[in-house]
């Protein structure tokens, strides 16, 4: 499993984690967080289980989406595919990256906040699985996408003026600046031979 997947099951696996004692025991959830001993309320555990379903809806859509679980159908077909190296094309895999990954950033500051005035364990589990998931969520986007490959032959980076560490100096782009420079000069080259055949015919 490459570390994209296991971001997109991580991801998936958190909210879920998060969602069931939301929709299994609201009133449980609502209690533990109460000062005070009493009955929930129907607003209570309406919103309770309603952000539990969004959460679980959330889970999947990342897991879907991300290319994590292969799919069968007629527009998935003509989508999904490999490319050289192997990687899937799904158009909708780095964009649910960078926003899941926001969306860990926003939570793992949230609970920074909260946690600053009171340490509970509910709060610095939250903080740190929202910070270890952010984390690996900007590694991914940096390094474990197809932007960070190393050949397997080789072992060396295919892509080496690329994104995020731009390399001027390789040796593809080298190569073909020099094919394209010997190109431009065979044709300067024999242009100047058919001027200087046609002034001499003159």
């Amino acid at each position: 499993m490459d570390a994209f997947k296991a971001y997109a099951f991580g991801t998936a696996g958190y909210c879920s984690l998060q969602a069931l004692p939301l929709l299994l025991t609201p009133k449980l959830i609502v209690s533990m967080l109460a000062k005070d001993a009493r009955p929930i309320t129907d607003l209570e555990a309406y919103l309770s289980r309603s952000l539990a379903l969004a959460l679980l809806a959330f889970a999947l859509l990342v897991i879907l989406l991300t290319g994590a679980i292969p799919l069968t159908g007629g527009i998935e077909d003509n989508v999904k595919g490999t490319n050289a190296d192997g990687l899937s094309k799904d158009p909708y895999a780095y964009p649910t990256l960078l926003v899941t990954t926001g969306y860990h950033a926003l939570t793992a500051f949230y609970l920074y906040t909260q946690v600053t005035g009171r340490w509970t364990f509910g709060l610095g589990a939250g903080l740190i699985f929202s910070s270890i998931l952010f984390c690996l969520g900007v590694w991914v986007t940096v390094f474990g996408s197809e932007k960070g490959r190393i050949s397997k032959s080789t072992g060396a980076d295919k892509r080496t003026s690329n994104f995020p560490f731009g390399n001027t100096e390789s040796a593809k782009s080298k190569k073909k600046e020099s094919k394209e420079d010997k190109k431009d000069e065979a044709k300067a080259e024999r242009k100047r031979k058919s001027v200087a055949r046609t002034s001499s015919w003159r």
